[in-house]
């Protein structure tokens, strides 16, 4: 467990934000030793990133693909930081991720467009504590040590929440974790709450008596992102349409089939099936980024740059693909 005071935070968060911070995405090759094009994408084990796994599991692209002579591979990620890293080595063409690490990706120079939402939810992003905790709150946390992925949507979150309760993140010790440490953490008081997504928030609270101090209801939507490498979508449009066309066949399956989705699925996101269903109805599968969603990735944007975490001010809309989701 790394404990970061906030002095440290700003320069923790940009190596981690943006994995090798060198200012640009290695050059890499968009055809594979065999002479075939390659589609690589990144994935992480997250409710709201289901489709992929409906993808990588049915095959839907590779045959979607076939004609093109496309190879299709998919890599797994605990978060967003890692996965930038992956992009920085050039290794990742698409990828899902939340909005701070992709925002961070971009303003570190990574060659990257943002062409769809994969998900968001009010819901599916919360601060918990522990079920016999005096934090009553947002207030309470002021002074109090929160572990959360330094680098990843729940730093947004938090910071969000604080806000509204008339604090920052500077009235907290931020605790640097990975999702998969923070039950621990908590149960064993080295933190006083935590901030996380799903499958996350459910298993705290059914596996550890955690409650949910607050979730974004209000405050914070929750966008994460679908980006892309730049040269990749412009060198090979027609692979990434495909790849839209079959997200969204995945998207309908999930959503017409809930309940048989929930039953196949719960044990790769460690929860029940009736747990993911209710994980699943928090959900928003949007894919198509429109207006409103341009606006809220530039509030993170200008969060990041507020806590200096960014040297100086970015305009998401730059990086924005309006059209490619949509097939126009």
């Amino acid at each position: 467990m790394t404990r970061l005071t906030n002095k440290w935070i700003s320069l923790l968060a940009i190596v981690l934000l943006a994995g090798v911070f060198t200012g640009c995405t290695q050059k890499k090759q968009n055809v594979s030793q065999n002479g075939k094009v390659h589609l690589n994408i990144a994935i992480q084990p997250v409710p709201g990133y289901a489709p992929l796994y409906l993808l990588q599991d049915k095959g839907w692209l590779e045959e979607a693909l076939k004609e093109k002579n496309v190879k299709v591979t998919f890599t797994e990620f605990e978060s967003g930081p890692p996965e930038n890293e992956s992009f920085v080595a050039g290794q990742q063409d698409i990828g899902v991720m939340g909005n701070v690490p992709a925002i961070a990706g971009i303003a570190a120079g990574q060659n990257r467009s943002i062409i769809g939402i994969s998900y968001n939810g009010e819901k599916t992003e919360a601060t918990l504590v522990e079920a016999d905790s005096k934090i009553s709150s947002v207030t309470d946390l002021k002074g109090k040590k929160v572990g959360l992925v330094i680098g990843s949507i729940a730093q947004n979150l938090l910071s969000e929440q604080l806000k509204q309760a008339g604090l920052s993140l500077s009235d907290v010790e931020l605790v640097n974790l990975s999702p998969g440490e923070l039950g621990a953490a908590l149960e064993n008081h080295q933190v006083d709450a935590v901030s996380v997504w799903d499958p996350t928030i459910t298993k705290l609270k059914t596996k550890q008596n955690a409650r949910v101090l607050a979730d974004g209801t209000g405050v914070f939507l929750g966008e994460n992102a679908i980006v892309a490498d730049k040269d990749y979508v412009k060198e090979n449009p027609d692979v990434v349409k495909v790849f839209f066309q079959q997200y969204e066949r995945a998207v309908k399956e999930i959503e017409d089939n809930s309940s048989n989705f929930a039953k196949e699925y719960a044990d790769k996101f460690g929860l029940s099936q009736e747990e993911l269903e209710q994980v699943l109805a928090n959900i928003h599968f949007q894919i198509a980024i429109e207006k409103k969603d341009g606006e809220e990735l530039q509030r993170t944007a200008d969060f990041l740059y507020e806590e200096g975490i960014l040297s100086k001010k970015l305009s998401v809309e730059e990086y924005i693909d309006y059209d490619i989701a949509k097939g126009e």
